[in-house]
């Protein structure tokens, strides 16, 4: 959604018990800049983000104790600054790779709407 003048891209989740998490990103980086990346996991798991190279981001959390788990809601917000006027934010932000485990190791499917 573009809100203030910037671009947030949402990571929602309905899963109950996940204990590790990976998303890659990719965004075209002609166009956004990658500001920020807000975690409300609902624990103090340990989160990550991290620029692999100009236009893919890896973010994600996981609990080494497998005890605490992401909570259902909105996870992950990734706030990108458009480098040029824009009325629409389709196509210039999308999944690359997505992994989810449960806490038994039960591999996460994650359908990205």
């Amino acid at each position: 959604e573009i809100k203030d003048g910037q671009v947030i891209f949402s990571i929602n989740s309905d899963i109950e018990g996940m204990v590790g998490s990976q998303f890659n990103i990719v965004y075209d980086p002609n166009v956004l800049s990658l500001e920020n990346v807000i975690f409300d996991t609902g624990n103090d798991m340990t989160n990550f983000s991290n620029i692999v190279q100009d236009g893919l981001v890896r973010v994600g959390s996981f609990d080494q104790n497998v005890s605490a788990t992401v909570k259902q809601g909105t996870p992950y917000k990734l706030v990108f600054t458009p480098l040029e006027n824009i009325t629409n934010a389709s196509g210039l932000i999308s999944f690359r790779v997505k992994e989810g485990v449960k806490a038994d190791g039960t591999q996460i499917n994650f359908n990205i709407q």
